[in-house]
């Protein structure tokens, strides 16, 4: 069967899309995006795109409404690839930012929709070396970010909730071939009040795991993105493709 519009990462373009997608909203997928962001863009033009109705990524960097009302629903009024960066904030770290919707406008998450998705990542894998992205649900527009991301990062923390969640993604993820580019992250791992770390890690088998951190909570807090050189290390062959 044909289909008239990419299914796989290569269809879509050249440039690296790694995707971030929870298990359950708090798993710290908008978190781990930022600082995957932040480690490669000293190295590599980088993007970071919020799909997600919450729009994490706004608050952590600073781009509350007020401030700015720029959002990824204006990709939807580009006319070409290379318009697609007008649509964007450029962040101090000199990475292309398009963040989510601004809480005002929090009725227009539908627009989130396979259009607006299929759209971006094609502009964004045509036009930037590497880009970072946080999945919303995949009962909705998740699926296709999905189907067309170089790699999908599965993050989960070492709760009942995410866990319970676990094998209905990854089963459904299969479905779309997506099992090979699956990286699962353990994240918060040993958080106070959480299941054990043995017990999270053997239902997870983790290919990434990291610690709870309270200075992750208390940076976002400030409108910041905390990232230590051992966080770097682990999210850095998320990069590289290694």
């Amino acid at each position: 069967m044909e289909f008239n519009f990419p299914t796989t990462p290569r269809e879509a373009g050249s440039g690296r899309l790694v995707t971030f997608l929870p298990l359950r909203i708090g798993a710290g997928a908008s978190t781990l995006a930022c600082m995957t962001a932040y480690t490669a863009a000293p190295i590599i033009p980088t993007s970071l795109i919020d799909f997600t109705a919450e729009s994490k990524i706004r608050s952590y960097l600073g781009y509350h409404g007020d401030i700015s009302p720029a959002s990824i629903l204006d990709i939807n009024s580009i006319t070409n690839y290379g318009a697609v960066f007008t649509a964007s904030e450029e962040h101090h770290k000199d990475i292309k930012v398009f963040p989510g919707i601004p809480a005002g406008q929090i009725l227009a998450g539908g627009q989130i929709d396979t259009h607006l998705v299929l759209k971006a990542v094609k502009a964004l894998k045509n036009t930037s070396p590497l880009t970072v992205a946080v999945s919303g649900p995949l009962f909705r527009s998740g699926w296709l970010l999905a189907m067309l991301s170089d790699v999908i990062c599965v993050v989960g923390k070492p709760s009942r909730t995410d866990m319970d969640a676990y094998q209905p993604v990854m089963d459904f993820l299969s479905r779309f071939d997506c099992s090979d580019r699956i990286k699962v992250i353990l994240n918060q791992n040993k958080y106070p009040g959480s299941m054990s770390a043995k017990a999270a890690e053997s239902f997870y088998r983790p290919d990434i795991i990291i610690d709870y951190n309270e200075k992750i909570a208390l940076s976002a807090n400030k409108r910041e993105v905390y990232v230590d050189s051992k966080i770097s290390r682990v999210l850095m062959p998320l990069i590289k493709g290694e």
